[in-house]
């Protein structure tokens, strides 16, 4: 989780870091024929979650886990576990560029993949939660922010699966990054409704560690995006009775 704590320094740093070229010997050589076989398997793996998450939604968790989220990741680890390179998933150009910075400044070579394996540790995360395995969900949850450490879904997952356990200080954290990773990487159709996610767990966490003015500041935050939300409204009158 070092990445996840030294982000927001990163980021600040990054305007003013001048941006280290790599030498010929750093450069990943990939031909056409690489290329063309990787987006094949690219494409397999996506559709292999796609069908996974259907099982999901359909109640049949352990099948999803077994015969599609499962291989996904097997054949991911099978070919990465044992790399000299750092490899990170990524889902926006800007997310890419980061963890290539980052890499670059801790004398690493980055190797960049779609979010296909991050994804798999994500779906068969959300299924064990389904199945009430805590202690594996968030094993798998940081397997994918070891991969996509400023992915504002997964923060928010792992901010969620903390509150499930009721590590209030902890979630308040991860919500957090979540939010300021959903104004800088998320990408742009995703980016309110990740922002919003973020934000209702930061609001949660304040309340639960009794700092009602702050969770209440929080939830006006999120109705001066969505007038709506019906989270946010319900928890605003849920604190302004306590305060009565």
């Amino acid at each position: 989780m070092k990445n996840l704590l030294i982000f927001g320094i990163i980021f600040t740093l990054s305007a003013c870091t001048p941006i280290v070229k790599k030498n010929p010997n750093q450069t990943i050589q990939v031909t056409q024929q690489d290329n063309n076989n990787y987006l094949i398997v690219d494409k397999k793996h996506k559709e292999l979650l796609s069908k996974g998450k259907e099982l999901v939604g359909k109640g049949a968790k352990k099948d999803a886990i077994i015969h599609y989220f499962n291989p996904v990741i097997k054949d991911y680890e099978k070919i990465y576990t044992n790399s000299s390179k750092r490899i990170y998933t990524a889902r926006t150009q800007t997310e890419h560029d980061f963890y290539s910075m980052t890499a670059t400044n801790e004398g690493k070579v980055a190797h960049i993949l779609s979010d296909n394996w991050s994804r798999a540790y994500f779906l068969k995360a959300y299924a064990l939660l389904e199945l009430k395995e805590l202690n594996l969900a968030e094993k798998n949850i940081r397997k994918a922010l070891h991969l996509a450490p400023s992915n504002s879904k997964y923060l928010s997952e792992l901010g969620h699966i903390q509150h499930l356990t009721k590590d209030w200080k902890k979630s308040l954290q991860s919500y957090k990054l979540a939010e300021k990773s959903a104004n800088f990487f998320s990408p742009k159709r995703l980016k309110k409704q990740e922002i919003l996610r973020a934000k209702r767990g930061i609001g949660f966490s304040y309340t639960e560690l009794k700092e009602f003015n702050k969770a209440e500041a929080t939830y006006k935050e999120i109705l001066k995006i969505d007038s709506k939300d019906k989270i946010a409204l319900r928890e605003l009158k849920y604190i302004r009775g306590l305060k009565r």
